[in-house]
């Protein structure tokens, strides 16, 4: 495809070749499981076992050492041309593994050997168990720094309580990694993330989901009643209720990830589009190709194009955050600027991938509203991006106009 965004590492693009070959092998039963509502745990299992899921992690650790996000996003970009339901769990399973890299990276900077030692044990871990990682993120009416769901203590025992939903590839999932809100021993709520095995008593995933679009993604229910915790309890975390430069760095990542599922779709679409007029002209001939289709194919590549440039800005400039804060975080004013800047590519991307679907089944005809034809899966599974945290429309242009006006909000 032409001038697809490309990694910038060696590693990164060892990623992007796997996902392309990857991509290619899921597209062919995606439509069969879109139609049928049904999650591919055989796809997840090759992922397991190639070691995609784990290329994040460092060489020593088991994975790849595709440590920079720009091009781990990329690969995920390229995943969702094959199947974009199954892109979401495993972005979120992604995003967990350089997390822990990040972790890492920070612990060696900080010559903290025992911080360094420990976390490369859990990637190991990781790695070697093959283990499968779900985001228990979303909450109904959530809000973004103050979750519902909530650790306490009981007796001497840490145990968490709460229901969470949308939570892609909890089907396969080994373990799940749950937002929460807890008081730390002053009494102060906090706002912190564990992680969890699936096989925990008290941990129930539903089988729930029954939607529009993205139905390959397994996004059920997951509820967790009085689930024993570490006896060291959730993460430190940070203070609930506000925005702070760790929370933003925390869910940096988050908006481009969902992002590369959007920009996957619409670069699938727009080929599908493109293939169905030159499929035309080869059928029928130059009277066969309206002037229309020229000027839809002309929104759309620029669409296209914009929509990779911001992608790769974005991703670009978290990563050179991540450099510049090789020790930890940055303030809060630096991370408002990049966290804003990963929001508005989210955002327009999300926008003009609709776009780019809509004019893509305009250039097809009536064909692509056909349920079997795969421009009305893009259709459905693209219009998935708006509502997905964070930053979904209803919060995402109330938060990126506010710190254009250099007025930041202190919550969201």
């Amino acid at each position: 495809m032409e001038n697809e965004v490309q990694p910038l590492t060696m590693p990164g693009r060892r990623m992007v070749d796997a996902a392309e070959h990857l991509a290619a092998e899921f597209d062919k039963a995606a439509a069969d499981n879109d139609q049928n509502g049904r999650f591919p745990h055989e796809h997840i299992e090759t992922l397991r076992e190639c070691g995609y899921l784990y290329a994040p992690l460092p060489v020593e650790c088991g994975g790849w050492g595709v440590d920079s996000v720009h091009d781990v996003i990329v690969a995920s970009s390229r995943l969702a041309r094959g199947d974009a339901g199954i892109t979401l769990g495993v972005n979120m399973h992604l995003l967990a593994m350089l997390t822990f890299s990040r972790q890492w990276h920070i612990a060696g900077n900080r010559e903290d050997r025992a911080r360094t030692m420990a976390v490369g044990a859990t990637m190991a871990q990781i790695a070697q168990g093959r283990a499968v990682i779900a985001a228990a993120i979303s909450e109904a009416d959530q809000r973004l720094t103050y979750h519902s769901a909530s650790a306490h203590k009981h007796g001497d025992d840490w145990v968490l309580n709460g229901r969470k939903i949308i939570c892609s590839m909890a089907p396969a999932a080994t373990h799940f990694s749950v937002s929460l809100t807890y008081k730390d021993d002053e009494g102060v709520p906090r706002y912190a993330y564990t992680v969890v095995d699936r096989n925990t008593p008290g941990i129930t995933v539903h089988d729930d989901w029954d939607a529009l679009g993205m139905r390959s993604s397994g996004s059920v229910t997951v509820t967790f009643k009085d689930v024993p915790l570490s006896p060291r309890g959730p993460g430190k975390g940070v203070p609930a209720g506000k925005i702070s430069a760790e929370f933003l760095e925390n869910v940096l990542m988050s908006g481009p990830a969902h992002a590369s599922a959007s920009l996957g779709v619409a670069e699938a679409a727009f080929q599908a589009g493109v293939s169905s007029v030159q499929a035309k002209h080869a059928r029928l001939g130059d009277e066969a190709v309206r002037s229309t289709f020229h000027h839809l194919a002309a929104e759309s590549s620029i669409d296209l194009a914009a929509s990779r440039a911001i992608f790769s800005r974005a991703l670009h400039m978290i990563d050179q955050h991540y450099a510049e804060h090789p020790t930890g975080y940055g303030d809060l004013e630096t991370a408002h600027a990049v966290f804003s800047e990963a929001q508005r590519a989210k955002a327009f991307i999300n926008q003009a991938a609709v776009r780019i679907v809509d004019r893509a089944m305009t250039m097809s005809g009536g064909g692509a509203y056909m349920s079997k034809h795969p421009l009305s899966r893009y259709w459905r599974d693209v219009r998935a991006g708006a509502f997905m945290h964070p930053l979904a429309a209803n919060v995402a242009y109330e938060y990126v106009g506010a710190v254009a006006l250099s007025m930041p909000p202190s919550d969201l």
